[in-house]
This record gives C-alpha cells, sequence and structure tokens, in this order.
C-alpha cells in the first residue's frame, strides 16, 4: 500500500522526511551524551548516536532499490527461497512466493503488525554466530513491504504454521523498509526472516545482513 504523498523515496533511498528525523534522533543522542559526560548512561547514549550517524550515513549513499530490476523470482522450495550469513546481499521480488503467512499468523507469534498480509512473502533463513549483532536491513523503495524475524529452527518442509512454536518474533513494518537487530550469545541464533507485503502488495526489495561481535566483559 502506497502513502498518498513523498512516494516513492528520492534516489537516495530514503523519504527527505525519515532521513531529517534520523539525523536530528542522532544529533540529540549526542547531546545527552555530551551532558551526562563519560559515565554509563552517557557512553550509551554516545554507542547510539554514532550507531544513528552511520545509519544515516548509509541511507544518504545507498542508491534505491531500482522499481524495474531484474532479479531472481526462483520460486521457493516447500519454504524457504535461500539461506542467508553474515554480510550477504539479496536482491529479490515476492512476486512468485509462498502465501503461508497472514496477519493471524504473525499475531499469534507476538509480532503484532498492522495489516492484513494477503500478499506472497518471501522467506530466508539466518544463523547467526555466538555472540554476535546482526542487522537486517530491507530496502523495498517501489511497494510497501515489511520485514519479520521468527527465531525458529528450520529442518526442511514447509513453513511453521499457527500451531507451531515461535519462541521470539520481531517485525519492523516502516514504509520504505527498516532494520531488524539481532543478538545471539553463549547460543547461536537461528531465524526464519520474512519479507510480506500488505493488502497484495508484491514487488523487489533488498535484504542486507550486516553484523559485528559483541564485546565479551
Amino acid at each position: 500500500m502506497k502513502p498518498s504523498s513523498g512516494w516513492p523515496p528520492d534516489a537516495s533511498g530514503l523519504q527527505p522526511a525519515a532521513s531529517s528525523l534520523l539525523r536530528w534522533t542522532a544529533l540529540g543522542a549526542l547531546f545527552v551524551a555530551a551532558i551526562l559526560g563519560c559515565g554509563t548512561q552517557g557512553e550509551l547514549y554516545k554507542q547510539q548516536a554514532v550507531k544513528l550517524a552511520d545509519q544515516v550515513e548509509r541511507k544518504a549513499t545507498t542508491p534505491a532499490m531500482p522499481c524495474g530490476a531484474v532479479v531472481r523470482d526462483t520460486p521457493p522450495g516447500e519454504c524457504v527461497t535461500s539461506d542467508l550469513k553474515c554480510g550477504d546481499t539479496v536482491e529479490g521480488t515476492t512476486l512468485g512466493g509462498h502465501h503461508d503467512w497472514d496477519l493471524e499468523f504473525y499475531r499469534s507469534k507476538f509480532c503484532t503488525p498492522s495489516g492484513d498480509y494477503s500478499a506472497p512473502e518471501r522467506v530466508y533463513t539466518l544463523n547467526v554466530p555466538k555472540y554476535t549483532a546482526a542487522t537486517v536491513e530491507l530496502q523495498s523503495d517501489c511497494v510497501d513491504l515489511d520485514l519479520f524475524a521468527l527465531s525458529y529452527t528450520y529442518t526442511g518442509g514447509a513453513c511453521p504454521d499457527i500451531e507451531h512454536s515461535v519462541p521470539n518474533c520481531s517485525a519492523n513494518i516502516d514504509v520504505g523498509g527498516g532494520e531488524l537487530e539481532l543478538q545471539s550469545f553463549q547460543d547461536p541464533g537461528v531465524y526464519l526472516l520474512s519479507v510480506d507485503g500488505k493488502a497484495g502488495a508484491v514487488g523487489t526489495f533488498r535484504l542486507t545482513v550486516r553484523c559485528e561481535d559483541i564485546i565479551r566483559r
């Protein structure tokens, strides 16, 4: 579902209002960090400011996902289109994906999104090594797609359904794409990533996985 104005985003791949909001948020975090000084809270705000600044830089320099991009539209197997790992970027389309998951499914897993999710989704596996923080970024510059991460050990066959146990689920339903932060500690993290559209929306997207080590104290 496309918003009535400001869509698609500009060539930077980010709508100007969202870009300005990120910049002001980063500046605000730096200001708070300066007031708090070198204590624990100040350090946390400083780290957040650096992270937001990096996000602004990425948004400003990453090209938009072309609406007419020629991408792989290979039909998925029984559930998964492909496996992802740290450092991967995949460009794809929800066209031709399965339609196994809808709003009832996502709500039953406490992802708590909104919308009817009547469109096909693309599902990927992601293994996050132990003591690793992974950022999964979705770019959907031409159609409003959403990103979900379900903590689930997939061993083949059909996707989990409403009856299966999913310990955790995260969602980012920002217009034009967004990010999810996934962390693993003593045990690796195993996820199913879903790119899904509301109200029958289908289109191209770019999915990127960036990872960094978690410092053990």
